[in-house]
């Protein structure tokens, strides 16, 4: 039987058409992917405790992608250490009592129980505890990323130092609603918190006493606000001074009671600019409530320029 004319031909160009027709989708479909794989991830959630996917905050802190939280549920965590490196990072715990961070014995990085070398991190909601190293500077916190860090409702207890940063000139730290006591390693060079010569420190109703012979708060930031907030030694504390600005810069103090204890190696309260002021060094001192049971008495602010 004859073919109709143009019969084959016509096969042939549907066969064209349709290999055509595949290859565009199959182009759209690689065009979608490449403009998925550039869109930043969603962030996500991390769980820590147990019975989750992260039993240990280590874990949580080596999967967490920029702009995730991650959520520690109640417990002791003993020896876990970690660096947190991601960027936008939210690190919640069930609160100061009850998500406790026991270092026993470690430091990641031979600085702290938790290195942030992330920038601008939220840590709220933990307890950390006995943070040392060999060169006397075990953190409870140590920042290393020049970025702003913010610790809300937290507590510092039996660390070399519970907060402490390098000279990061771009960071704001903020520390609120925490509480330090008992940390230092009694030498006199180690604190309560030590922050460095960052851009501001902003240390609002908070709590900070008994430094084993080392600072209640000691800053080297260019502004330095202190408000709301209890350096209280008792009867029993030696605390060196209780708030000590060694570079000076713009301080402000407000709505703070300060007690120091009669064991206090220093008479002085609030030292600041000692050892050489930054320029335009001014302090604010505004409704304040000072309170000083050294037997020999001492002076409530010293300011150098």
């Amino acid at each position: 039987m004859l073919k109709p004319a143009g019969a084959g031909r016509r096969h042939h160009e549907g066969t064209i058409e349709g290999n055509e027709g595949m290859k565009a989708n199959l182009a759209m479909l690689a065009a979608a992917a490449a403009v998925a794989a550039a869109l930043p991830a969603r962030p996500a959630t991390l769980a820590v405790g147990r019975g989750e996917r992260y039993e240990k905050p280590s874990q949580a802190a080596k999967a967490a992608k920029d702009g995730d939280t991650v959520v520690i549920a109640a417990g002791e965590y003993r020896g876990d250490v970690c660096a947190w490196r991601a960027d936008n990072l939210s690190i919640r715990g069930a609160g100061m009592g009850k998500t406790v961070l026991d270092a026993d014995g470690r430091v990641c990085m031979g600085k702290g129980l938790w290195v942030v070398c992330g920038t601008n991190t939220t840590i709220e909601g933990v307890a950390f505890r006995g943070a040392t190293c060999p060169d006397g500077n075990g953190a409870g916190i140590r920042l290393d990323a020049n970025g702003d860090l913010t610790i809300r409702s937290c507590s510092f207890e039996g660390n070399e130092n519970g907060i402490l940063t390098g000279p990061l000139d771009r960071s704001t730290v903020t520390v609120e609603k925490c509480r330090f006591r008992g940390n230092g390693r009694g030498d006199g060079y180690s604190h309560n918190l030590y922050v460095g010569a960052v851009k501001k420190l902003v240390f609002r109703d908070s709590a900070s006493d008994h430094a084993l012979r080392g600072h209640a708060l000691k800053s080297r930031a260019r502004e330095t606000e202190i408000l709301d907030s209890v350096f209280d030694d008792g009867g029993d504390g030696e605390s060196s001074y209780l708030v000590n600005c060694p570079n000076g810069g713009r301080v402000s103090m407000r709505g703070c009671r300060l007690v120091q204890s009669p064991a206090a190696s220093n008479g002085t309260m609030v030292s600041i600019g000692e050892e050489g002021a930054y320029p335009g060094t001014a302090f604010e001192n505004e409704g304040n409530a000072f309170r000083n049971l050294r037997p020999q008495g001492g002076q409530e602010v010293v300011i150098r320029k």
